[in-house]
């Protein structure tokens, strides 16, 4: 396996470097003076000038100022007491360092000084407290490990590196900050004391660390391809900041005073750049994130020439951002790779793609307040990247949660970095599509009156303020958050149907393609009344945990089919895809579809088990405030061996009640079947209340919740089996949330509901309608049911019956064939035919024909395609591809026409089965009003 992936980086390498497009540019010669990590336009007379004269800027100065100055005066009669509670090899001095897998195993080698402590493991979770600096032991180097109290008793303990997560790093990254606070006081008033404690304690820190080696994994595995000189990941470096922003700010002082040790600065520098770019993952969010410590340490480097090794600033420039290598593709490279170059998604989930967007708009800032070099035209996807963000969005404005995700709003940031260099570089219409977007996704008003940032020193010195232009309208959100959106990168599909938060509905469906992906098949979200109410369940609390590892990232923490108890691959970095049969509307479709109806039918191969599932969701709008949910899951594997399936289906809420239809109680008894022990995958074992009865007819399910003084229920009605059996459980609280609900909510277990359906589930599928109300608005479902039909196995179909006069049939198989249900002919995968009042509708979501009460819409030329006709007080008809209209005759003699807009369409009058009829041969049309005629 090893060798494979070896080969497979190897290729991916030589097909980049060979396809490379523009190479970035930079100066032959870097001029500007240090510190080069601030604004361009800021120098330590506009700093003085502007903490004289801003209060607010001056408070945030000195704030900074405060906290370092103690020990400042603490420096003058003990210069060693700061540094001297860095985590180092105080007594060993040792140069090397050896791991096993993900935990410290053991140092050797002998250091002419103390060199840099390596941090514990790589979880960061732990149950030990990072140390304030006072409690820090000086000098400490001890054989029983680390001293540290306990997060759970508050008791200081001995303890070995290996449980201490990251708190070694976090503690030199704590001291270093004060240096690097020290040097920026410094650069800010030239009062050498604070650059006598900020260079004192870089100094020990970098000696530490130009004797430091690689660290050597002792089990030969892929840490030793990621592990940085500090950290167990190389993204993890943080401390790289610090370090960088130190010497920056002491440059001049250290060259003015230390220019002997400056030898030992930038080689321990480069060497931290060095084994950034030789270790970590060259293809995903990783390669942003060491590119960046990479630019940093690159831009307080002098020119090339200034280095013996010809390694400067240039050379690490040019080598991030236009050479490819094993484990750092060049940024070109990654961009190509990484992003649909058609709708702008970065191949990871949702959180870790918007955080990616973002962290390129960051580094393109980074770059043009440095040098004043305009690179975003070489990164032409990331304003892509940036503009579909809001397909991300369900109507509360929270993102999606797929994956490794967490729920939450869109940023305003990578909007302001678009924004800001558009405006620095003149580009007129960027600055007006991204300013109109930001008004559209945040309050126009509340942007536009200036509120004082948290720290006015480092807003002012960073220049992070962005002046919007107040002229520019807010964009429409329909227009950017479609109806229907479809990321094939990522397996990711959505559908919406209105924005309105309250009244909005969305399905959010996702298998397991990119990184940071679950095992999950299908899985699905779903949207009601203000709320994510179905959830997906987030990462757990760490990576390196089992909750994580055996539950959140496994199939019974989703809302999808798991096979035999079985189902389980790869997470993280996943390659299973689920195929799209069809939808509609089409993905990023802004108009002319039939609004009221959306349908997603997906395939998916779920390879541990071989098992064929397919999933038709579709959202019914049927009212302005009204709407539900339709999920048909069809499972079974290709031996035909299955011996169950689960139906997994988990909501936010306090209460969960089942009954019939006619709501009766349905009565539940414990029972221990969900776990590992009954032969299914240890994720069940994180199941508890089970509770459970075989059932035989159909079902209701409510959920209530109880949130901001309301009333919230997804009410669900399920099909019946004979070979069904009913599980009412509790699962862990889904992680996906965090701040945003009340606390309560976010850790409580989440309701769950899970139905077995024993034997195959492909021709027996479950069929689930789901209607989210509230007590305000009560739910307008009376009653549901499943129709089917002898003889054709693949299909099913549901009536269901709304309290407001209308009824809804819905046809559904996974061959085209023809389907008779009462006076209704369809033949295709999906339609509905809809009555209400005096109107019916006949929708073709994926199909060829649909007839009822003398009404037909047939395609034309094509076996499958979708339309739309309306009948009643007001005809309207949409359809993608042509198709014969062919409605009742009841009209006086003459020539009859279809009206469609502008345009006449002449009809021809039949008689068919001895009835009589008018057809038209309709070409592709936009929902619209249609009238039809005689002939004037």
């Amino acid at each position: 396996m090893i060798k494979k992936v070896a080969i497979l980086i190897f290729v991916f390498t030589v097909f980049f470097i060979e396809d490379a497009t523009a190479q970035f540019i930079f100066p032959d010669e870097i001029s500007r003076a240090h510190p080069r990590l601030i604004s361009s336009g800021v120098n330590r007379d506009a700093i003085l000038k502007a903490i004289d004269t801003s209060q607010a800027i001056k408070t945030s100065f000195e704030a900074i100022k405060n906290d370092v100055s103690k020990y400042v005066n603490q420096f003058k009669t003990d210069k060693d007491w700061l540094s001297s509670r860095l985590q180092m090899y105080w007594k060993s001095h040792a140069t090397n360092v050896f791991v096993k897998g993900t935990i410290f195993h053991h140092t050797s080698g002998k250091a002419p000084v103390p060199t840099v402590r390596f941090t514990g493991q790589r979880d960061y979770v732990t149950d030990y407290k990072t140390p304030k600096i006072e409690d820090v032991k000086p000098y400490f180097e001890d054989k029983r490990g680390l001293f540290l109290q306990n997060k759970n008793t508050d008791k200081w303990e001995w303890v070995s590196p290996e449980k201490t997560g990251r708190v070694i790093e976090n503690t030199n990254e704590n001291i270093m900050k004060i240096a690097r606070n020290a040097a920026l006081v410094y650069f800010v008033e030239g009062d050498e004391a604070y650059a006598k404690l900020a260079q004192h304690v870089f100094d020990v820190y970098m000696q530490g660390l130009y004797y430091r080696n690689e660290p050597v994994d002792l089990e030969h595995g892929n840490v030793q391809n990621i592990i940085g000189l500090t950290s167990f990941q190389v993204i993890k470096e943080n401390i790289v900041d610090e370090l960088a922003e130190t010497y920056d700010f002491i440059y001049d002082y250290i060259q003015e005073n230390h220019k002997s040790r400056n030898d030992i600065y930038t080689a321990s520098l480069k060497k931290l750049a060095e084994i950034i770019i030789k270790n970590g993952v060259p293809d995903n969010n990783w390669n942003l994130h060491q590119a960046n410590k990479v630019i940093e340490i690159a831009l307080v480097l002098d020119n090339n020439e200034a280095y013996k090794d010809g390694k400067g600033c240039q050379y690490y420039l040019n080598r991030v951002f236009n050479e490819s290598e094993a484990r750092q593709w060049s940024v070109n490279d990654v961009l190509n790779y990484g992003y649909d170059q058609n709708n702008g998604v970065w191949n990871e989930s949702a959180g870790y793609a918007l955080s990616v967007a973002e962290g390129f708009t960051h580094l393109a800032g980074i770059i043009e307040e440095a040098l004043g070099v305009d690179i975003m035209p070489n990164m032409a996807v990331i304003p892509k990247a940036v503009k579909v963000m809001p397909q991300y969005l369900y109507p509360n404005k929270s993102i999606v949660a797929f994956g490794d995700s967490h729920y939450g709003e869109l940023k305003s940031q990578p909007f302001l970095d678009v924004i800001s260099n558009a405006q620095k570089f003149n580009k007129k219409t960027e600055e007006a599509t991204f300013t109109s977007m930001l008004f559209m996704l945040k309050d126009k008003q509340e942007l536009l009156t200036k509120k004082a940032p948290k720290n006015a020193f480092n807003a002012f010195v960073y220049n992070t303020n962005v002046t919007l232009n107040k002229t520019i309208e807010a964009a429409d959100l329909k227009d950017y958050a479609t109806a229907s959106f479809y990321a094939p990168n990522v397996s990711w599909l959505a559908m919406r149907n209105g924005m309105d938060k309250y009244n909005g509905l969305m399905i959010s469906q996702a298998a397991s393609l990119g990184n940071h992906a679950h095992s999950n098949g299908i899985a699905m979200e779903l949207y009601g009344k203000g709320y994510i109410l179905a959830p997906e369940g987030g990462r757990g609390s760490s990576y390196f945990r089992n909750d994580y590892r055996q539950y959140y990232s496994q199939f019974p923490a989703h809302n999808t089919v798991s096979v035999n108890g079985k189902s389980q691959y790869n997470k993280m970095r996943s390659y299973y895809a689920f195929e799209v049969n069809t939808m509609y509307p089409a993905s990023e479709r802004k108009s002319g579809y039939y609004p009221n109806i959306y349908f997603s039918d997906l395939y998916f191969n779920e390879p541990s088990t071989n098992a064929d599932q397919n999933r038709v969701m579709s959202i019914v709008r049927t009212g302005e405030t009204s709407g539900y949910y339709i999920d048909i899951f069809r499972s079974k594997t290709k031996a035909g061996t299955a011996k169950y399936h689960d139906y997994f289906y988990h909501n936010l809420g306090q209460e969960l009640s089942f009954s019939t239809l006619n709501n009766q109680t349905i009565s539940l008894k414990p029972s221990s079947k969900l776990n590992s022990k009954s032969g299914n995958i240890k994720a069940y074992d994180f199941l508890f209340d089970e509770m459970s009865t075989t059932i035989e007819t159909p079902f209701k399910a409510i959920y209530n919740l109880s949130i901001n003084n309301e009333q919230v229920q997804m009410n669900m009605w399920m099909n019946a089996d004979e070979n069904r059996a009913l599980f009412k459980v509790k699962s862990p609280h889904s992680e996906a949330f965090r701040k945003i609900l009340p606390k309560a909510i976010e850790e409580a277990p989440l309701l769950t509901t899970v139905v077995r359906q024993y034997g195959e589930a492909w021709n027996n599928p479950f069929v689930a309608v789901y209607e989210p109300s509230t007590n305000k608005e009560s739910a307008t479902i009376k009653a549901v049911e499943t129709f089917k039909i002898d003889s054709k196995p693949s299909f099913i179909g549901v009536k269901i019956e709304s309290k407001t006069n209308r009824v809804d049939y819905v046809f559904s198989s996974t061959t085209q064939e023809v389907c008779q249900h009462q006076s209704i002919d369809f033949t295709g995968t999906f339609g509905v035919l809809t009555q209400e009042g005096n109107a019916t509708t006949l929708f073709i979501g994926a199909g060829k024909k649909i007839s009822f009460n003398g009404y037909t819409i047939e395609i034309l030329g094509k076996k499958s395609s979708s339309a739309t006709l309306v009948t009643g007080e007001q005809f309207k008809l949409t359809n993608n591809d042509a198709i014969l209209l062919t409605v009742p005759d009841t009209f006086k003699k003459g020539a009859m026409v279809l009206n469609i807009g502008f345009k006449q369409l002449n009809g021809s009058r039949k008689t068919i089965d001895g009835k009589k009829v008018v057809q038209f041969k309709v070409p592709p049309t936009n929902y619209q009003n249609i009238s039809i005629k005689l002939k004037a």
